[in-house]
């Protein structure tokens, strides 16, 4: 069974809002209606798509109420006031299943029950699809113009029944709008059926749109964007998110009822194949204990029944030594002999008493014996089943905690192992470490074969100061070689190809060795 679309709808046409009762019902009848207050005249006779139109009247009302220029003259008449309320509009979706004369009864003894019943006077106004290519072929509604006065006798009421505005009528109209839809819609065999509720109290997860109007539909007719199409457009969008969101829902929530049907089946599975351990293992147990009753009914037989045999024998014997008559009885009476075998038969009996109730003992221990076995068996098998309940239990628990999630086969697991596997950055490959101490000698070494270390610079410094001393006492010498001569100016352009030379030197010597230099000849 489908939902269909369902529309039911009130406004108000008042004076506050600019609008007209007389240009209202004009519009909707596809008629001409003249408001005699105002001279206007509401033609809508070029109107297309009015199918019906009909006013319902309740009982003992006059019959120029029929005649929807009087009916609304009437009312703008009476309601003077600036603020006044004209008249109360119902919009009405109609199934499209059914035919134009099915759509007109559907909506009359809807208003005929509904609105006429509690006084209103109806004007009704069916309307069909428009034709435009862009609209809805399925669009056939109705419009139901109702007085807000009663009529009483042969004038309108003073006063407003404040009863027609509250809010429980209007559900009360929802309510049965949806019930005359539906036994429309079983009477001609349709399963489409409609729902006066909201979408949040059916618990759909959707966003009702807004309806267009008049205006707004023209707009969007034109290939214009209208405000309320615009938003009609967002809230479609919005539900095809959520529609995308609860389909995956829906199949998230069909993985998870099967795999509760599948936990639910592997549980019983254990359980009948407990069931059947537990039923084999009881046979096997009973035929054991069948086997060691055997064996002590043997072994009793063995140790009691050849004594009971003798004792029986020799009963049977004294006890026809007993029944003799005659003289042979007499004898024995004289000879004592009678009294003797019936002493002799006492004690045979209190004898064969004796070993029955031994016998009888010796069984009922072994009996007992067996129904001990029996207890512990039980026991044990009611161990098994707890601890295989408890397992079954704890199973369940943990695919709970894990929501249901379907674990993987080992092919799937191999494939989102070498998923992984190509997801992960790659690994740079382990290079040999530079040995820095060994580095920094051969460094060490280089500059002190090209100059002097500070190290080494002591002697060096020595040296110097004993020439300097030895120039101050012998300025003559000094002359000699050159060095005492402070007004002579420096050449710049000789220490700066000295120092060019000195760094080319050290870039050649830093590329020999393998090291990196910036632009300044600097270590980086």
């Amino acid at each position: 069974m489908s939902v269909a679309q369902y529309r039911l709808s009130v406004n108000m046409i008042g004076k506050s809002s600019g609008r007209s009762a007389t240009a209202a019902a004009a519009y909707r009848a596809g008629q001409r209606i003249e408001d005699r207050q105002t001279g206007l005249v509401h033609d809508y006779t070029a109107k297309r798509g009015v199918l019906h139109t009909e006013i319902l009247t309740p009982d003992n009302t006059p019959d120029w109420m029929l005649d929807r220029t009087e009916l609304w003259n009437a009312v703008h008449k009476v309601e003077t006031r600036s603020n006044a309320q004209l008249a109360r509009e119902i919009q009405l979706s109609l199934p499209h299943e059914l035919n134009d004369e099915q759509r007109v009864n559907l909506v009359r003894r809807f208003v005929d029950e509904q609105c006429v019943a509690r006084g209103m006077i109806a004007d009704i106004a069916i309307h069909a699809p428009s034709s435009h290519p862009a609209a809805d072929e399925r669009n056939h509604h109705a419009h139901v113009m109702l007085t807000t006065r009663e009529f009483v006798g042969d004038a309108w009421a003073k006063n407003k029944n404040r009863d027609w505005h509250k809010t429980e009528m209007i559900e009360e109209w929802r309510e049965a709008w949806a019930d005359h839809q539906n036994r429309e819609l079983e009477r001609i065999g349709s399963s489409e059926r409609v729902d006066h509720r909201s979408l949040e109290d059916q618990g759909i997860m959707r966003e009702p749109q807004k309806h267009l109007g008049p205006i707004a539909t023209e707009i969007e007719r034109d290939g214009r964007s209208s405000h309320r199409g615009n938003e009609n457009r967002a809230i479609e969008a919005r539900n095809g998110l959520m529609n995308d969101i609860t389909q995956a829902g829906n199949v998230l929530d069909a993985k998870v009822a099967f795999e509760q049907r599948k936990l639910a089946a592997w549980q019983d599975a254990k359980r009948n194949q407990l069931r059947l351990d537990q039923e084999e293992r009881q046979k096997q147990f009973e035929a054991t204990l069948a086997e060691d009753m055997t064996a002590f009914e043997a072994s009793l037989d063995a140790e009691i029944g050849q004594t009971k045999q003798g004792i029986s024998r020799q009963h049977e014997q004294v006890a026809s030594r007993l029944e003799v008559r005659g003289w042979r009885k007499f004898v024995r009476d004289i000879t004592l002999t009678t009294r003797k075998d019936k002493k002799q038969l006492e004690q045979l009996e209190y004898e064969r008493a004796r070993v029955q109730a031994e016998e009888d003992r010796q069984r009922q221990l072994q009996e007992g014996q067996q129904q001990s076995q029996r207890d512990i068996r039980a026991a044990e098998e009611m161990k098994k089943a707890r601890l295989l309940e408890q397992g079954l239990r704890k199973a369940q628990e943990r695919r709970e905690d894990e929501g249901w999630t379907m674990k993987p086969g080992k092919g799937v697991q191999a494939a989102q192992r070498a998923s992984e596997g190509q997801n992960k950055p790659p690994t740079l490959p382990k290079t040999i470490k530079p040995d820095l101490q060994a580095l920094r000698e051969q460094r060490e070494k280089t500059r002190r074969e090209r100059e002097p270390d500070i190290r080494d610079r002591q002697p060096y410094r020595e040296k110097q100061r004993e020439d300097q001393q030895s120039r101050t006492a012998d300025p003559g010498k000094g002359e000699a070689s050159g060095r005492n001569e402070p007004n002579k100016p420096l050449d710049m352009d000789a220490i700066r190809r000295e120092a060019m030379k000195h760094q080319d030197r050290k870039r050649s010597e830093k590329q020999a060795r393998g090291q990196d230099i910036d632009d300044d000849g600097l270590d980086l």
